[in-house]
């Protein structure tokens, strides 16, 4: 399936690209290492969470790859001045946290992967807040969405580097990503259950921790 996408979308995205590209040049010194994210088609993109900026390396990795995110965004964002206007241009998804409307967001990721795009979100919802910076607990909603979607593309992302704090912000850091190969989820086809979902959440989160480990090394040997 091949993305579809209006002419005067692919404009904004064009200005999107270019944007997220000078942006996250300035924020991350970003060093990924190419994995199997498809030039076309449904692509669901996973990933830990350590700082409110690398959603922008991650952008740079899946611009790398010739594809544009759509990320799950909370909401707060598309209020933000400049950042929530760009937001919306480009088709980003707001995301209520906590309220009932919270699965609105899960159906419009779902349409923009009937349209070929590549949507990416982090499981665990929030950012990461384990004293050893690895992933904790996750929901089930990246799950879900690829038991409704067979046909996407799985891919897990791990990320090493940033790290909390306002500091961080005020000067450029080195983000490490690994960008793992699709994920082989066949044992759960057809199923949409409550089960399926916590299995399959597993499975997406320990595929993100095995490339941590592989942006770990990165980020030893950078």
């Amino acid at each position: 399936m091949r993305e579809v996408t209006s002419p005067r979308q692919h404009a904004k995205n064009a200005a999107g690209f270019a944007l997220v590209w000078c942006v996250a040049k300035t924020v991350h010194r970003v060093r990924y290492r190419a994995g199997g994210i498809p030039r076309t088609g449904p692509v669901i993109l996973v990933a830990n969470h350590l700082t409110m900026t690398d959603p922008l390396a991650v952008a740079r990795a899946a611009i790398g790859h010739r594809r544009f995110p759509h990320f799950l965004a909370m909401q707060e964002v598309f209020g933000w001045p400049g950042v929530g206007a760009l937001a919306r241009a480009t088709g980003q998804i707001p995301v209520a946290r906590g309220s009932s409307s919270a699965a609105q967001a899960l159906d419009s990721a779902s349409e923009r992967l009937d349209q070929g795009q590549l949507v990416a979100l982090y499981p665990e919802g929030r950012l990461t807040t384990e004293p050893d910076r690895m992933p904790g607990p996750a929901r089930t909603g990246a799950a879900r969405l690829a038991l409704r979607h067979p046909d996407a593309a799985v891919i897990p992302v791990g990320t090493w580097g940033p790290q909390q704090g306002h500091h961080h912000i005020w000067h450029r850091h080195t983000a490490c990503l690994s960008v793992g190969p699709r994920l082989d989820l066949s044992a759960w086809a057809g199923r949409t259950d409550d089960a399926a979902a916590r299995e399959v959440t597993d499975a997406i989160m320990g595929a993100i921790r095995a490339e941590i480990a592989q942006a770990q090394q990165m980020w030893r040997s950078r």
